[in-house]
C-alpha cells in the first residue's frame, strides 16, 4: 500500500460549509469501523484509477477535533440547526468517538458514488452519506 499521510490534527477537512456547518457537496463520507477497512477501500479505490487526493483517510482523532470546532462554530446558528448537515455531523462525531476510521470519497455524479459504493460494500462500513447540492443521502 501506498504512503499514508501522517495522522494528526492539522489537516483540514473541505471547507464547504452549509450555514457553517461542513458539507462536503459531491463527496461520500464513510465512516469503517477498522482503520484496515478504511484503508482496503482506499487501497481498492486507487487501484481502479482515484487519486489519494480523491479518497482522502481520517482518523478518528482527525474527525473528533473537526466535528467538535464545526459543532461549537455552529452552536446558536438558526439555520444551521434546521438543516441536516447538523445532524450528519453529530453522527461522524459519535462514530468517531467509537473509533471509527473514515474516508471522504469524490463522487460528483451518481454513477461515481455508486462506483465507489460497489467497492465499499465489500466489507464493514457504518455509514455512507453522501453530499448533494441539498441533500444528504444516507446510502446501503
Amino acid at each position: 500500500m501506498g504512503q499514508q499521510k501522517p495522522a494528526d490534527d492539522s489537516r483540514e477537512l473541505p471547507s464547504t460549509t452549509d450555514f457553517g456547518i461542513f458539507y462536503p457537496i459531491g463527496y461520500l463520507v464513510v465512516a469503517f469501523p477498522k482503520q484496515e477497512d478504511a484503508q482496503r477501500v482506499q487501497q481498492d479505490l486507487m487501484t481502479g484509477g482515484y487519486e489519494e487526493a480523491d479518497c482522502e483517510l481520517y482518523t478518528c482523532k482527525e474527525v473528533i477535533a473537526k466535528a467538535e470546532s464545526n459543532l461549537e462554530e455552529s452552536r446558536g446558528g438558526f439555520l444551521s440547526r434546521l438543516s441536516w448537515s447538523d445532524k450528519a455531523i453529530r453522527i461522524h462525531l459519535d462514530a468517531a468517538e467509537d473509533g471509527a476510521t473514515f474516508l471522504l470519497i469524490y463522487a460528483p455524479g451518481d454513477t461515481d458514488s455508486e462506483r465507489a459504493m460497489n467497492v465499499i460494500r465489500r466489507g464493514p462500513f457504518e455509514f455512507a452519506h453522501l453530499y448533494r447540492r441539498f441533500t444528504i443521502e444516507e446510502l446501503q
